[in-house]
């Protein structure tokens, strides 16, 4: 017999590790979203692809195996959101888009930044390349593991 889940106190937005075990049970529940809310106006929402949710297993990325990149055979790296929050292309002081279609990145370049009401969490990238597609839109909210852009190795 299992043990019945225990989810995290929610008095303040979990941690890196509490969500992955989140995506985790939300996995292997079958479920796709989770959304959570505490008597001090915190919410906090998380979506994760399942195989019943996905149309293409070719496009599928892995939500509980996050990483800045995912190599893709064939058709460059992809990266992925390190966090989840509202995604901004742009950088919000200079209003100039961090990694547009074309572009040429290196290593540690911020591609975008996920946002969580006053939190700021920059995306990195641990590879050089040029930027071949942007799979997201700015304001966009990004689940944990989601595709950002996609890159081709310099």
């Amino acid at each position: 017999m299992t043990k019945p889940l225990s989810l995290p106190t929610f008095e303040s937005l979990p941690n890196s590790e509490e969500i992955v075990q989140i995506s985790q049970w939300l996995n292997e529940a079958g479920l796709s979203s989770l959304e959570l809310s505490n008597a001090h106006g915190t919410r906090f929402c998380i979506s994760v692809e399942t195989a019943e949710t996905s149309t293409d297993s070719s496009e599928q990325h892995n939500a509980l195996e996050p990483s800045a990149l995912n190599t893709q055979a064939g058709t460059g790296v992809t990266v992925t959101a390190p966090y989840f929050g509202h995604l901004l292309l742009d950088n919000p002081v200079t209003k100039e888009t961090f990694a547009p279609v074309g572009s040429s990145v290196c290593t540690g370049a911020i591609i975008a930044i996920l946002q969580i009401e006053n939190l700021t969490i920059p995306v990195t990238t641990s590879d050089n390349g040029t930027v071949t597609e942007v799979f997201a839109k700015e304001g966009d909210l990004i689940g944990y593991g989601q595709p950002i852009l996609m890159l081709q190795p310099a």
